[in-house]
């Protein structure tokens, strides 16, 4: 099949209609994207400086997930330093008032021999003459010390073996010349040694006060939610008050970074026992007013130490919301259209393809009566 052959002025009008409608389509697509830089065909410097910065940019943002995660474990280990704190203030408030409570008088044992600590047990004279072998037994109804006697022994062997037995809570002591034993609790006497010190074999009771009692058991319950609270203090699997800690990245690559220390908190690690001797004697209450004390001195530090970090992180996260903001805004200005500039091209392209078709028209008809003027 023959080509068909066009006239210069039609080839001309067909071209001038190409080129219109490239550049249309292209205005078309900087009008849409609002980018006059869609690919490297448009500007390769541009386009691929965008591109690393939007890279960047994406970059940093996936960071703020993190961030955001470890503000999330540090509010919820603020806040359960926050409810401990309570406990604690409440906790001191109960040995204020057990303090203003009359203390229990200690139930008292006293021998009705005259020793020393270095009167020995098993001399003729002046001491008791006790016979090797023998025993002498102190216990409170739970925990029970047992002396035997071995020549040449003194009284301070037998107080050692008394005040050394864990969890006896029985004082051996010599008051005016006489073997005494002291306790917040019951004191039972017993052995084959006992009259040697002149000692009586039973038990003399020792009578609470009923309002320090109940003051110590508030102690202990309270004592016991202060370590609920920190078991309940994580988020997300972590627990900065179980000892749990954070390693943060800080910028897309890495080479910032952070670690956020948790700290083990709980009535153990704090050091604050269980009321002893159901506070029975002042000791025991002082004793757990100076142990509230350290603990909330050593959440404080803690506290302060999670507000240090929450500092660093907070700026951080400011700075790389800024930063991130400055690439998207920086990549975009690389690559936007001038959408006035763009409206005007479209105007123009408009009335130039209208134009040429207009033109091509005026050929086509100029042909059309020449070819009729042969006829």
């Amino acid at each position: 099949m023959s080509a068909v052959n066009l006239s210069s002025n039609a080839r001309t009008g067909l071209t001038v209609l190409r080129n219109v409608a490239e550049q249309m389509s292209t205005t078309q697509n900087r009008l849409v994207t609002g980018k006059a830089v869609n690919s490297p065909l448009d500007n390769v410097s541009k386009f691929f400086t965008a591109a690393s910065m939007d890279t960047r940019a994406a970059s940093i943002d996936s960071l703020m997930d993190n961030i955001n995660a470890a503000q999330s474990s540090m509010k919820a280990a603020s806040e359960g330093i926050k409810g401990i704190q309570g406990l604690i203030k409440e906790a001191r408030s109960l040995t204020s008032q057990a303090l203003t409570a009359t203390a229990s008088e200690k139930a008292n044992v006293a021998g009705t021999a005259d020793v020393t600590a270095a009167t020995v047990v098993t001399a003729a004279s002046p001491a008791p003459a006790m016979t090797a072998g023998q025993t002498i037994t102190v216990g409170n109804g739970t925990t029970t010390a047992t002396y035997t006697v071995v020549a040449g022994d003194t009284v301070q062997d037998v107080m050692d073996e008394i005040n050394g037995t864990t969890d006896l809570n029985i004082t051996a002591s010599i008051k005016d010349g006489k073997l005494a034993f002291e306790s917040a609790g019951n004191i039972t006497i017993g052995g084959t040694g006992v009259a040697g010190l002149g000692l009586t074999a039973g038990t003399t009771e020792f009578k609470p006060n009923a309002a320090r009692e109940a003051l110590a058991k508030q102690f202990d319950a309270l004592r016991s939610e202060i370590t609920r609270i920190a078991k309940d203090a994580g988020i997300n699997g972590t627990n900065l008050l179980a000892g749990d800690k954070i390693k943060l990245a800080l910028n897309e690559d890495g080479t910032s970074s952070t670690t956020i220390e948790g700290t083990a908190v709980s009535a153990e690690t704090l050091n604050i026992a269980e009321a002893g001797a159901s506070w029975q004697t002042d000791e025991a209450v002082n004793d757990a007013l100076t142990s509230l004390i350290a603990a909330g001195d050593s959440l404080q530090a803690t506290a302060a130490s999670f507000s240090s970090n929450q500092s660093i992180i907070t700026a951080r996260k400011e700075f790389n919301t800024s930063l991130s903001d400055i690439l998207k805004a920086s990549s975009t200005n690389l690559t936007a259209a001038d959408m006035d500039q763009e409206a005007a091209n479209m105007v123009a392209l408009q009335t130039r393809q209208q134009m040429a078709t207009t033109a091509l028209s005026i050929m086509q008809s100029s042909e059309t009566t020449a070819l009729s003027l042969l006829r």
